[in-house]
């Protein structure tokens, strides 16, 4: 019996070191393994609300007229349709009010078109639909018309 014990016990130790990376050091050892990377993200906290653009946000333009920009702003009348309330020359139907002149300052121009004023809905634009430099050349290209130029 006391044969099987110290058997079984020498069985148990050869398990055991074999289980332990008990190996030879004289033993060719295998190459090492490739290691994969696994993808990694990153953690990009949103960002903050945009914050609509006010008169006060915007810089103010030069009286000096440039021609350029108020082409560029007539485009941007005929492409949001001004000219169906306001009148092609922007002096007013029985639909809309005259354009020519205006009183408005730069700053309450943007005001007006960015919050739609008293009118709601109707001169309501924001910045994906009128930008910031969009918005400035169609206040050169009414200004032009005020003053004739």
């Amino acid at each position: 019996m006391q044969r099987c014990f110290s058997a079984m016990c020498i069985g148990l130790l050869t398990l055991l070191l074999a289980a332990c990376g008990g190996k030879d050091a004289s033993a060719p050892t295998a190459a090492p393994r490739a290691v994969t990377a696994f993808p990694t993200y990153e953690f990009v906290p949103p960002t903050s609300a945009l914050i609509a653009a006010t008169a006060a946000t915007l810089p103010t333009v030069s009286n000096a007229r440039d021609p350029e920009k108020v082409a560029l702003g007539l485009g941007r009348y005929e492409a949001l349709a001004c000219g169906g309330c306001h009148g092609v020359d922007a002096k007013g139907t029985p639909k809309g009010k005259s354009l020519v002149p205006t009183a408005l300052t730069e700053a309450q121009f943007v005001d007006f078109l960015r919050t739609g004023g008293k009118l709601g809905n109707d001169h309501l634009y924001s910045s994906n639909r009128l930008s910031d430099t969009g918005i400035k050349n169609l206040y050169l290209y009414i200004q032009s018309l005020t003053s004739g130029n």
